[in-house]
């Protein structure tokens, strides 16, 4: 028989310690989503010949949910009591102000964070009113091209 977990052991994801990182472990977690989101895009930019009715569902949610992650990343405001370890652009770039150098959070992006957060992340009547008001399809190239200029732009910044 499994044993039980005890009532007053913490749990390990309420952990709020700050966890160490070196900057090259962090890169590569950037790198990650940037990897993923751009070879969605890709994939996705041959939509008609995808005959799967099940691809087409896994790719639009990896195109959701890393486009949420990045978008979070580059747009996003964090709790640091709440969530200290979420990174954020800003992180990776002490010496730059980077609310002022980054491109302006474009309509689209706000859309597709909001929706990735109400149609994937959570099973929410919302997937229903989203269908219903004709809103439940993504527009890939244009949430590809602004997250492209976004990222093109923190590069340019981090590479100085």
């Amino acid at each position: 028989m499994a044993s039980q977990p005890s009532v007053n052991k913490k749990d390990y994801w309420d952990d709020k310690m700050k966890i160490k990182a070196s900057p090259k472990e962090k890169i590569e977690l950037l790198e990650y989503e940037i990897d993923i989101f751009r070879k969605t895009c890709l994939r996705l930019q041959g939509w008609d010949n995808i005959e799967s009715q099940f691809e087409k569902n896994i790719l639009t949610e990896s195109l959701a949910i890393h486009s949420r992650v990045l978008t979070d990343f580059f747009y996003g405001k964090t709790n640091r009591e709440k969530h200290p370890n979420d990174l954020k652009a800003q992180d990776l770039l002490p010496n730059v102000n980077w609310e002022k150098e980054r491109p302006n959070l474009t309509p689209i992006l706000e859309e597709a964070k909001n929706k990735a957060a109400m149609q994937l992340a959570h099973l929410s009547l919302w997937r229903i009113k989203v269908k219903r008001d004709g809103k439940k399809p993504w527009i890939f190239g244009k949430i590809e091209q602004d997250l492209e200029k976004v990222i093109k732009t923190f590069y340019k910044l981090l590479n100085r």
